[in-house]
């Protein structure tokens, strides 16, 4: 583990300060034109249920979402102030279905997954690990939503755990036959003193 906090990383604060700023501009954008669609829903509904039952529902998705939005950066500022970085090995995988959200496995030593989360990868980060395997950095508790990075603590994003009705139905282990001999380089990378340097 780092010997402190996450967000004492350099660069990582201005980070989570940066996210918090896009996301509030994507809500002044969003809300109005949830407003809209409620709005061009009455206008061509022919019953007067409108403002009793799709109204309500409407406003009531877009407040969800706006407040899970505002609150998203707060939450990922708690989690990095109260946790230290851990370096994990690890893979990802297409999740079907989904355009943008991934499977982050997080791999034990043995080549076991020790835990599975979901996330937004930032596109940079999925294209650049060959194979989908490589080293991240990880702030949380694994049974929780957390944070991970690259090495150097950009670019963050969320991830959350999967529940288990969203997992494979065995945990997937790296023989020799898939890559065992790398992924014992990434264990390796993730033990060495390069990445341990960048954390102190």
């Amino acid at each position: 583990m780092s010997p402190r906090p996450a967000v004492d990383t350099p660069g990582v604060r201005a980070q989570v300060e940066r996210i918090g700023r896009i996301t509030s501009r994507r809500i002044l954008w969003a809300a109005p034109l949830m407003l809209l669609l409620a709005f061009a829903v009455s206008a061509v509904s022919d019953t007067g249920l409108f403002p009793f039952v799709v109204g309500p529902i409407v406003a009531g998705f877009a407040l969800g979402w706006v407040l899970t939005a505002k609150l998203a950066p707060r939450r990922m500022s708690r989690i990095l102030e109260n946790n230290r970085w851990q370096v994990w090995p690890c893979r990802l995988e297409e999740v079907p279905g989904k355009s943008f959200e991934r499977r982050v496995l997080l791999l034990a030593p043995d080549k076991s997954v020790a835990a599975s989360f979901r996330g937004n990868v930032p596109n940079d980060v999925w294209l650049g690990m060959a194979d989908g395997r490589g080293v991240l950095w990880f702030a949380g508790d694994l049974r929780f939503p957390a944070v991970a990075a690259l090495p150097g603590g950009t670019p963050l994003w969320s991830v959350a755990p999967e529940k288990p009705d969203q997992r494979e139905p065995e945990p997937r282990r790296g023989g020799e036959g898939e890559g065992g001999s790398a992924l014992d380089d990434l264990v390796s990378e993730a033990r060495s003193a390069v990445i341990w340097n960048m954390l102190n």
